[in-house]
């Protein structure tokens, strides 16, 4: 058999080790943080809650049920304790060649820390549809725009 010859100093602190550990060290370091710049990088999420890092907006979503050709589009927006008033823009939309065109927008504006706006519309043609939430969320007289799609339903 093979004999591999190790020095004692490697087991007992010696600058083989040192220099493995710091390497090894080195890398984990490295890693966690390339980890952590690739999760604050991500903004937008299509059919879900859209969380990234607002000063006053908690979450935004979106959402789009549609049976027997009526949808139902709902929009919420969860605030922190500082908002004072949140003005939706819902819009119904349509995919048309590619891109997304409005079959119907409604707004409305909320004195409160958060909001859930519902509204529907009857006798949709066949196609692609989501709904599109556009929202001011203020503090005073300061506001943020949030933005958040529903997952798209095909009828």
């Amino acid at each position: 058999m093979w004999k591999i010859k190790i020095p004692h100093t490697f087991f007992i602190g010696g600058k083989e080790m040192k220099k493995t550990i710091t390497c090894v060290l080195t890398i984990i370091i490295l890693s966690l943080q390339i980890i952590s710049a690739y999760a604050t990088d991500i903004e937008t999420v299509e059919g879900g809650e859209v969380t990234p890092n607002y000063s006053y907006t908690l979450s935004c979503s979106s959402s789009l049920s549609i049976s027997s050709r009526n949808a139902t589009c709902k929009s919420r927006i969860v605030g922190m304790t500082s908002v004072t008033k949140i003005s939706i823009t819902q819009k119904l939309q349509k995919k048309s060649n590619g891109s997304w065109t409005n079959v119907k927008t409604w707004s409305k504006t909320y004195n409160s820390t958060s909001a859930l706006y519902t509204n529907s519309k009857t006798s949709l043609s066949k196609g692609t549809y989501r709904t599109r939430t556009v929202a001011k969320v203020y503090s005073g007289s300061n506001y943020e725009t949030v933005t958040g799609n529903s997952s798209s339903v095909t009828i």
